[in-house]
């Protein structure tokens, strides 16, 4: 990146910053049952994300997630403010970003967590199984999403107990179009899925959610990543879309098979 792009970027960020609505979690949606999604992770650094708990010593999240050395890790939560007992809280070891990530365009959001220990595997918690697919999912189809973001557009406040939310994916052509319209600049990429809500709902992703899970029939299909506003059915969420690329790199990374 040459300088005025940096410069470029950084501007963009701090109108990101200034306004509200461009990081995701849950809005609308229903109260998950209690420790029904034993993949799920709450990772603490310095904004609240989520994870996919994909080996018992790693965490699949967004890049933009900024995590250090002994940032707190709850796995196995169901309410993450309380001490439940199927709760384990583990730190980060290393967070390792994907070298190609952009922040400016949330190109490559894509992060791995490695914790400071595995965890132990119960009914409340467990991996959730990567299965490599290059098939593009189409218009329409069916998917799942969870986290303990805010419940309300504009609200700081996060949800204390897991929410989840049914969404359908959005043509990339018609996602693209709708972003060209608010962010001119803004590029959906092949790399990247869109998904909304079913008609007549509002349910999305929003702040505090980001880095959570997009399951798709019965796959981890995305990652939560970005979108503008939260809980408008005209403008669908962006997830990172895990694609054979990335599931090499996230091979590569971690040192072998998941």
């Amino acid at each position: 990146m040459n300088f005025l792009s940096i410069l470029f970027c950084s501007a963009l960020l701090l109108l990101k910053l200034i306004s509200t609505g461009d990081s995701m979690d849950i809005i609308g949606g229903n109260e998950a049952k209690p420790h029904s999604r034993p993949y799920m992770a709450f990772l603490k650094g310095e904004e609240y994300c989520g994870g996919t708990l994909i080996k018992p010593n790693w965490v699949l999240t967004a890049a933009h997630c900024t995590l250090k050395i002994k940032n707190s890790v709850i796995l196995g939560a169901h309410n993450w403010g309380k001490n439940e007992t199927e709760q384990q809280r583990l730190f980060v070891l290393r967070a390792v970003r994907h070298p190609d990530y952009e922040n400016c365009t949330k190109s490559n959001d894509i992060q791995l967590v490695q914790l400071n220990r595995p965890a132990k595997m119960t009914a409340s918690v467990s991996v959730f199984s990567l299965l490599p697919s290059e098939k593009d999912l189409k218009h329409g189809t069916k998917c799942s999403t969870a986290g303990w973001g805010v419940t309300k557009a504009n609200s700081n406040t996060l949800s204390s107990v897991l929410r989840e939310a049914n969404l359908t994916i959005v043509e990339r052509a018609k996602c693209h179009k709708i972003y060209g319209k608010i962010k001119p600049k803004e590029v959906i990429t092949k790399n990247m899925l869109c998904a909304g809500p079913l008609k007549r709902r509002k349910d999305d992703a929003c702040t505090g959610d980001s880095g959570g899970p997009l399951i798709c029939e019965n796959k981890l299909q995305g990652i939560v990543s970005f979108g503008k506003g939260c809980g408008n059915p005209k403008i669908p969420g962006v997830y990172t879309r895990l694609t054979t690329e990335y599931h090499n790199w996230i091979k590569k990374t971690i040192g072998g098979a998941y």
